[in-house]
């Protein structure tokens, strides 16, 4: 595609799939996986940032996106990390360990106690096999809700103290690639307002720090393999443990597709910030996988979790037209847009809405929501037992949400949305053959 074409369907559909293709022209144009400033590659490192980033400020993904969180809770995630760094477990006393795992920061209730979903199964295996590990947990809003085990560590501290450290840290850009980033923010601020030179400075500033503590606390503990459940954000973590020859492996965590950024390189690559194997839950997402990884480092590692909860609700009755919709993060205003426009076909259906995480404390912004929730009594909830619910639910709808997949394996009818981001589901769509709205 040429640069003028290119330009031109971007500005005029503003979905996923042109934004990747922007990103790709950037990142081809400029060579920016390689862009190094102090000896980092910052775009490769924080790439899914950018991407976010440049989604909102363009208009592909709702402005309400990753809403500006208040002082006060600023005030209280802060209180929160500091309280944790000093007081829950501090990273002074690491000694020599079989494995890490890097666990997924978003918790979910299992048999009565907080669980990451995903993890949880590698957990108990090396118990079992009296494997040494720890199981390193980022919070997510500024709280742990798991039960702290005799394995956990808590990285509050890492967090805290490289947002004290990157204010001091010094950087020193050569001539070439001053201009190099002159010439990237003239391109991108044809389109919006987003200096990406400061974004990448400051983000080198983050890394720097970052990286030096997990080097620090991967020499300490010398694993034989680390497990991470996002590889995506965890580039100072990844490169350290290259550079020290540490195996780390990545578990899925979700979706990932031609227009996932975390998984999509179809011009350049770079190892250092990309993890050395790949668990994958079957052989449909071993197939999606197009970047340069070698198949013989792709192996299925069944979702246990999941399995578990098609057993347990395998024999509950569906209840006729009932409806759970997935809200995500970016999409959820156009999903509900999509609703408004259709209510005539939606109103027959008894209707879960269902928020992402990263929105239960926003809900006041979705006026539509709230909306339709009054005049059409919706249920929106926020903590539930999504299996039990999936398997009563008659239907499912949403975009590109995980949860849609899962929903296959409970016979749920599947509505999908066209907004941005159904790119995702091409295969899903070729597959499944789910309604269109």
């Amino acid at each position: 595609m040429n640069k003028k074409n290119h330009n031109y369907l971007f500005l005029k559909n503003k979905n996923i799939k042109e934004l990747c293709e922007f990103i790709w022209y950037l990142e081809e144009k400029y060579d920016l996986l390689n862009l190094k400033i102090n000896e980092i590659h910052p775009w490769a490192a924080y790439r899914m940032d950018i991407y976010y980033k440049l989604g909102k400020l363009t208009g592909v993904f709702d402005q309400s996106f990753n809403h500006k969180t208040s002082k006060l809770k600023k005030i209280t995630y802060s209180i929160n990390l500091i309280k944790n760094s000093f007081f829950q477990n501090n990273l002074s006393n690491l000694k020599k360990k079989d494995v890490l795992i890097f666990s997924h920061p978003i918790s979910k209730k299992h048999k009565n106690q907080y669980i990451d979903i995903y993890s949880y199964k590698l957990i108990k295996q090396l118990i079992m096999k009296n494997k040494s590990f720890i199981d390193f947990e980022s919070p997510f809003k500024g709280k742990h809700k798991r039960t702290k085990k005799y394995y956990t560590k808590y990285l509050d501290k890492i967090f805290l103290l490289r947002n004290i450290k990157d204010k001091f840290i010094k950087i020193q850009i050569q001539k070439n690639t001053e201009k190099l980033l002159n010439e990237l923010n003239t391109e991108i601020n044809k389109y919006c307002d987003f200096n990406i030179k400061e974004f990448l400075i400051h983000n080198t500033k983050k890394f720097i720090p970052t990286y030096k503590y997990y080097l620090e606390l991967l020499k300490k503990t010398s694993p034989k393999k680390i497990y991470i459940i996002i590889s995506y954000g965890r580039g100072e973590l990844i490169k350290a443990a290259h550079d020290l020859n540490i195996k780390i492996i990545e578990i899925q965590h979700g979706t990932f597709s031609k227009y996932h950024l975390g998984y999509s390189f179809p011009n350049s690559f770079n190892y250092l910030y990309f993890p050395n194997k790949l668990h994958v839950w079957n052989e449909y997402w071993k197939n999606l996988i197009s970047f340069p990884i070698k198949k013989e480092n792709i192996k299925i590692e069944p979702f246990h979790f999941l399995e578990e909860k098609t057993k347990e609700y395998k024999n509950t009755e569906k209840i006729k037209n009932t409806l759970i919709i997935f809200g995500q993060g970016g999409v959820t205003k156009s999903i509900v847009k999509k609703i408004k426009e259709n209510i005539n076909y939606f109103k027959k259906f008894q209707i879960t809405f269902k928020l992402h995480p990263n929105e239960y404390e926003h809900l006041d912004s979705y006026k539509d929501l709230i909306y339709l929730k009054e005049k059409y009594n919706i249920s929106i909830v926020k903590n539930i037992n999504l299996h039990k619910c999936l398997a009563k639910s008659e239907y499912q709808a949403g975009v590109f949400s995980t949860a849609l997949y899962e929903g296959v394996l409970f016979n749920c009818k599947t509505i999908l949305f066209d907004v941005s981001g159904i790119e995702y589901m091409n295969k899903f769509i070729e597959y499944y053959k789910p309604k269109i709205i």
